[in-house]
Order: C-alpha cells, then structure tokens, then sequence
C-alpha cells in the first residue's frame, strides 16, 4: 500500500489572489486570523516554529519532499488548475519540474471548479469561471501536461499517467476527451492515461465511462452520502441558517471504515483524513468542524483502513489517498504544527512501518 497526500500549492502570493483578497495574501493569511469559536474549539492552528514557507523557493518544496518521504508518504496528489489555457498557481509543480533533485513521487488533481468568493460567504460571486474547450483546448492542456508525465517522478499505472479530477461531470464531451488523451499518449510512449474521479458532492457518481477508477474524498464523501438521515437534516439546517456545522470525528471514520458502495467495477481508492476544521477559511460562516480528532485516533483509523483493504470489494490494494497534506485553511494537515508538533506524521509513519512487517 502507498500513501499519496493531496497538495494545495496556494501558499505564495499570486497576482490574481493580490486583486482578489489583498496584496500579500496566501492560504497563511486565512491561518494567521483564525479564532476559537466556542470554548473546547482548538483555534488557531498554526505552523510548528512558525514556519509559514514560501512554494515560490526552492528549498520550502524541497524540504516538503524530504518530510514526505522520511515519513512514510509515498508521494503528491497536487492540484492542478487549467482554465481553458489559463494556468493558476502552477509555479511550485513547475519549479519541481525543473528540479531533478527534488525527490517525490507525484501527480496531479485537475481541480476543475470555479473560483468564487466562497470563504467570505459569496458564493456566486466568481472570481475565474471554469470554461471547457473543445479538441483544441484537449490538445493546448495535454500538450502541458506531458511534460510532467514524462517525467520519472510522475505517478503512473501500468505506464499510464494518473489523473485526478474533480468534477468530471461538469466536462462536457469527457468521454471524447479521454479517448483523445489515450490516442496521444500512446503515440509518445505511454498506454494511455489513468483518469480518477473523485466522488464528493460535486460529482456523486461516476459520470465518464473511460475514467479507471474513482476516488472517495474524505471526509466530506462520507459526511455527505454515509451519515443518517437525521445528521443529513441537521447539515442542512445548519447550511441554511449558515452555523457552524459540527460532526464527530469518530462516527466519520467508523462510516469510513465500513463503507459498501461500489461503482460498476471501478478500482476504488479509498480516502482517509487527519482531521477537518475550515473556520480558518469561513470563519462562524457556514463552517463544519469535525469534532474529537487527535494523531493517536488518527493512527488507528489509518491503519485499520490499510488492514481491511481486502475486506472491501473493488478497493485499491495499492494506494489511499489522505486529505491532506497541507489544507491548514481546512484544518486537514499532516505536517508539522505548534499544536501537535510531528505527531501526526509519526502517526503516518509507524503505520507504515506495522503493515510492511506483515
């Protein structure tokens, strides 16, 4: 089993993110502001020794790799985000791209949604609408995409780049589109691509016939289509009246754990998390807190998970995927925090070193 981590490459400043939030903002000034809630609410969250790095340098990626790989994460799910040519916070996988040195395994997530004033409780109004091209914008994007999956770094199964995306539905012509990347990568040397969809609220089945496998996003898959009926009207009355959303972090991860869903035989790569908290993002706006998480929790979950791989039909036997590596506006972050230093990749770690024993 391989452990990948979704990557969020929104920590260095950005034009776009200047005109729209501020000159100087990152996902560290959403950090930097957070605020308990409620008296037992664990506010902020904060970067061990203030390490609030720069994705822009060279060296803050590279000691992001070398954290990954000293502790068991086999490598990087990054989002990638493609507007029809326009290109988003692209710098960090390019600066990986032209740096051999750096040594992670990697893919990437095409996170193809809009960008909209969300965090600040705007949701319709967008800041970069996500459009879709034809052949041609086919061509434009795979044209920049192998570049990276011909590097040796790059995931691949059975010599085919993996391809995370996440609302394959909204494409339109995604079969087509996938059919043409098979074509093309197969004339460059690959046997085509491996597309995973993620399946979440905003794509809830799959929606493409030639996608290889799907991916369940944790926790927000099972805090929407695993929970009773009433925790469903409990969310949707506090998403009505914008409060704070508040589950627990145990009764996630038993649903997690003894999920059944299948998707017409496709490969299923289950998801875990070490935790989930956005009031760093939304603020008492409609946030959703999952309540009782710690490392030593986490570590049982994540290891149970591996173990009972084989119990679930169609699941991955060669990766899961956490959520996340870095999401501190989300509060999903393996990495180092004053809060619980390198607990929980310690966690990540000794799990690991248990299943390879076995």
């Amino acid at each position: 089993m391989k452990l990948l981590a979704l990557h969020l490459p929104q920590f260095y400043e950005t034009e776009e993110n200047n005109i729209w939030w501020g000159k100087g903002f990152t996902e560290w000034s959403n950090v930097k502001k957070s605020k308990p809630l409620f008296k037992w609410h664990e506010q902020p969250i904060l970067p061990f020794n203030n390490y609030y790095y720069d994705l822009s340098k060279k060296e803050d990626i590279l000691h992001q790799a070398k954290l990954a790989n000293n502790y068991g994460i086999y490598g990087f799910v990054y989002f990638h985000y493609w507007f029809q040519g326009k290109l988003m916070l692209e710098k960090p996988c390019e600066i990986l791209l032209d740096n051999t040195d750096i040594n992670i395994k990697f893919c990437f997530c095409w996170a193809n949604h809009s960008w909209a004033r969300t965090w600040d409780g705007k949701e319709h109004e967008i800041l970069r609408k996500q459009t879709y091209g034809g052949k041609d914008d086919w061509h434009n994007h795979l044209l920049y995409l192998i570049n990276f999956f011909s590097d040796d770094r790059y995931i691949k199964i059975d010599n085919k780049p993996v391809l995370f995306i996440y609302a394959a539905g909204n494409i339109p012509n995604c079969n087509s589109m996938i059919k043409y990347f098979n074509q093309e990568l197969k004339k460059n040397g690959f046997d085509g691509i491996y597309i995973v969809e993620y399946i979440s609220s905003k794509n809830t089945y799959p929606a493409c016939k030639f996608t290889s496998a799907v991916y369940e996003d944790e926790p927000i898959f099972s805090a929407r289509f695993e929970i009773s009926n009433f925790e469903k009207f409990k969310r949707l009355i506090n998403k009505k009246l914008k409060r704070t959303d508040i589950l627990d972090y145990d009764y996630i991860w038993n649903l997690i754990l003894n999920k059944k869903r299948v998707y017409g035989g496709k490969t299923i790569i289950q998801g875990a998390y070490p935790a989930w908290d956005n009031t760093p993002r939304r603020g008492n706006n409609g946030a959703t807190i999952f309540r009782g998480s710690t490392p030593e929790k986490f570590k049982k979950y994540l290891k149970t998970l591996i173990l009972n791989t084989n119990k679930r039909k169609d699941a991955s036997k060669d990766y899961i995927v956490i959520n996340a590596w870095n999401e501190w506006g989300e509060g999903a972050v393996l990495e180092p925090s004053e809060n619980y230093g390198y607990k929980y990749l310690e966690a990540v770690k000794s799990v690991m070193e248990d299943v390879n024993r076995l």
